[in-house]
């Protein structure tokens, strides 16, 4: 059953980074098709605007610590050894 439990932090991990990336890769193409929303956030906003770009650009490792989380909350009986109430 330990086993089962890193095939499940895994695909979490896989289907947090492939949405992170996805979406980054959407604002890539936005940036690309001549509307420049994060370059212009940057501009116009200083630090914060900054610190969105970054976050942007570090999508998919958020996403990644977000799946894993998301699988660790999901399916606690899985992952965490948690019993339901009616089992004891």
């Amino acid at each position: 059953m330990k086993s089962m439990k890193w095939i499940y932090y895994g695909f979490g991990a896989f289907i947090g980074f492939m949405c992170g990336t996805v979406i980054e890769f959407i604002f890539y193409l936005l940036e690309q098709s001549g509307n420049r929303v994060i370059s212009n956030m940057v501009r116009d906003y200083g630090t914060l605007g900054r610190f969105i770009a970054e976050m942007v650009t570090n999508l998919p490792y958020m996403g990644l610590a977000l799946g894993i989380v998301m699988v660790y909350w999901l399916f606690p009986e899985v992952v965490g050894g948690a019993t339901k109430s009616s089992e004891r």
